[in-house]
């Protein structure tokens, strides 16, 4: 067999778009440095949380007549070898067309234990160089507890650890309740 020849250059986002065409609909890549990333499927908790968020987004979309959308599994691309997938998104409700955008305002991340070190440390840094990115938003999934990172503080961590705690979404004028974030997973 050999050794197979790895071209030593980071895949481009244009490389990575016609790759993850040709690979089938439920893997979850993301580019992260030039390298395609698969992500292991998401637990029931994490799948169950991720929907709350879209739950409650769409939601106070659909009640204010919104010019945001909140949208999950889009690519985010931050330059030409990054593209990272939040677990959902907020961005302007224009240009609704292709699999990526580079306008997010808000994102999402429901931790897994596979994906904890690089959604705290890689994509916090990497978001906040963003320059439409408003706020980062890390939601547990084995507690009851969500960190925002804003703008407006320099992205200095913010807690929320109560059930009756609310996280606030200045940019969208909304503030979610961390009851119906965390609803149906047996955490509350």
């Amino acid at each position: 067999m050999g050794v197979p020849f790895l071209d030593p250059r980071p895949m481009n986002a244009e490389e990575f778009f016609a790759f993850t065409a040709a690979r089938p609909d439920d893997e979850k890549w993301e580019l992260i440095e030039g390298e395609p990333v698969l992500n292991a499927s998401p637990s029931f908790l994490h799948q169950i949380i991720a929907t709350n968020l879209i739950v409650a987004l769409v939601g106070l979309a659909r009640e204010t007549d919104a010019k945001w959308v909140a949208v999950p599994g889009i690519g985010v691309r931050l330059s030409g070898i990054n593209v990272p997938i939040p677990d959902v998104l907020i961005r302007p409700n224009d240009r609704l067309a292709g699999v990526e955008c580079s306008d997010m305002i808000v994102a999402f991340e429901v931790l897994s234990p596979s994906t904890a070190n690089k959604d705290l440390r890689w994509k916090r840094k990497a978001y906040a160089a963003l320059p439409s990115l408003f706020q980062y938003v890390v939601v547990a999934q084995d507690a009851v507890e969500v960190v925002s990172y804003d703008r407006q503080t320099g992205f200095a961590e913010r807690r929320f650890e109560t059930a009756d705690a609310e996280l606030d979404l200045p940019i969208i004028g909304a503030r979610l309740s961390l009851r119906d974030i965390y609803r149906d997973t047996g955490l509350l």
